[in-house]
């Protein structure tokens, strides 16, 4: 009977050791690289005139002011909100106007790397209620995302001035 309370009491001690440790581990999120992100540059694979100005650019928020409020917010938590700007381009008669922008909610985690420099996995639902995984690059106060799958594309003109939408990759560049 006297080893009774010394059983229950290294019970105790044992499972707040292993609630601590569950803490520790899950907690893998780094908090030097959570913050907001404001979109800085939407890179294509080629210039665009989309503008009409007689310059073109690769950088497509100097053709449009439809990107001016993209932004991703990496919380502490693991959770994220990104606001989704863009150009739409209507196939139906041919119109142009911003994306209305929207904030989509979800969850990253760091894969590897350091506070500087770190390769971030991430998930969002979009606004049609699917699931988006995109895999995010942080150097310095950069965070880079690389649209390149099989149906990526940009706003273009064709040959003729009309809005058209380009196959090919897109660079979302987004700083602290």
């Amino acid at each position: 009977m006297k080893k009774l309370p010394f059983i229950f009491g290294a019970l105790a001690v044992a499972s707040l050791t292993l609630v601590s440790c569950d803490d520790d581990d899950n907690n893998n999120v780094n908090s030097g690289v959570s913050g907001t992100y404001n979109l800085k540059e939407v890179n294509t694979e080629t210039q665009t005139d989309f503008d009409q100005d007689g310059t073109a650019h690769t950088n497509q928020m100097q053709e449009s002011q439809c990107y001016n409020n993209g932004k991703i917010t990496l919380n502490t938590d693991g959770t994220l909100t990104y606001v989704v700007t863009g150009i739409l381009i209507s196939t139906a008669d041919g119109s142009v106007g911003c994306k209305q922008e929207y904030q989509a909610t979800g969850q990253w985690q760091q894969q590897s790397g350091n506070d500087e420099n770190a390769v971030i996995s991430a998930v969002y639902t979009d606004q049609n209620g699917d699931n988006n995984i995109v895999t995010l690059t942080k150097t310095g106060t950069t965070l880079t995302y690389v649209n390149d799958n099989l149906l990526s594309t940009y706003p273009n003109r064709n040959s003729n001035g009309e809005p058209v939408y380009t196959s090919g990759a897109t660079t979302y560049v987004f700083k602290k």
